[in-house]
C-alpha cells in the first residue's frame, strides 16, 4: 500500500506524517475542518499536541456517525428495493 507524506501547519508548527493512499482524499477533504477546529480552540501553545488529538477525535466521531447513518440508509434502500421487486413480480 502506498503512503502519501503530508505536511500540515498549525500555529506556525509543521507536522509531517503518512496517510495511506486509500485515505488520502478523505484526509484532504477533512484537513481544513481539522485546522479550523484547532484554530478555534482556546489553549496555551504548549498544549497544541493535545488540541490536535482532540480535533482528530472530533473528526473521527463525526466520521463514525456518518458511517452509521450511511449503513442505516443502505438498509432502508435495500428494504425498499425488495418491496419494489415484490410489487413488480405480482
Amino acid at each position: 500500500m502506498k503512503i502519501h507524506k503530508l505536511k500540515i501547519t498549525i500555529r506556525d508548527r509543521e507536522f509531517e506524517f503518512g496517510v495511506p493512499e486509500n485515505e488520502y482524499i478523505v484526509f484532504k477533504k477533512a484537513e481544513k475542518r481539522i485546522i479550523e477546529l484547532i484554530e478555534n480552540m482556546k489553549f496555551p501553545e504548549h498544549q497544541l499536541d493535545n488540541a490536535i488529538l482532540n480535533a482528530a477525535l472530533g473528526v473521527a466521531k463525526e466520521n463514525e456517525n456518518l458511517k452509521e447513518k450511511t449503513e442505516e440508509l443502505d438498509e432502508r434502500v435495500s428494504e425498499l428495493t425488495k418491496k419494489i421487486e415484490i410489487f413488480l413480480n405480482q
